[in-house]
């Protein structure tokens, strides 16, 4: 018999895009958004939003909470 398990996982990203390039004052703007939807204690973690970035465009996006659980 096996010692391992199989399942799968499905996460769920809320992403803002940017054009790349862009000015500051969008930069700001998206954050303030990002700030008001993770509110005032998630919006303070190192690791509460990933910046990707490419040719065409700069991603913010955050991991939502499954509010199933």
């Amino acid at each position: 018999m096996a010692d391992f398990s199989r399942r799968e996982v499905t996460k769920t990203w809320v992403e803002y895009a940017l054009p790349n390039p862009t000015n500051w004052g969008q930069i700001g703007r998206v954050i303030a958004v990002l700030n008001q939807e993770l509110g005032e204690d998630r919006a303070q973690w190192d690791d509460a939003v990933e910046v990707l970035a490419n040719d065409e465009e700069i991603i913010f996006r955050y991991e939502k909470e499954d509010r199933r659980a």
